[in-house]
């Protein structure tokens, strides 16, 4: 890989990966992603608002609830075809709203 791109919803997470200091009452998970981005060349961490990212999060508990450990779709799954189904809807009546 040549970059790393890293995308969270939680804001609080992403300023503390950000910061330099390893040292602090942070958790474990933080402190391990910071030793492993001192080692990469490039990489970029993004604060994304789950609302921005529904399909993301459709996509993160529907293998939550599932036991299989990879799963390829042939199809969209109708899960995620109401979720772009209701961002399109939202999308519009915001664009309506906001002229």
């Amino acid at each position: 890989y040549a970059e790393v791109i890293i995308q969270s919803d939680n804001l609080e997470n992403v300023i503390s990966i950000c910061e330099s200091k390893f040292d602090g009452p942070k958790s474990s998970l933080i402190r391990r992603v910071q030793q492993i981005l001192a080692f990469e060349e490039k990489w970029s961490l993004n604060y994304v608002p789950s609302e921005s990212n529904r399909v993301a999060d459709a996509l993160a508990k529907m293998v939550l609830m599932r036991d299989e450990t990879l799963h390829m779709f042939e199809e969209l799954p109708l899960e995620i075809k109401e979720v772009l189904k209701e961002d399109c809807t939202f999308d519009n009546l915001t664009m309506i709203y906001s002229m």
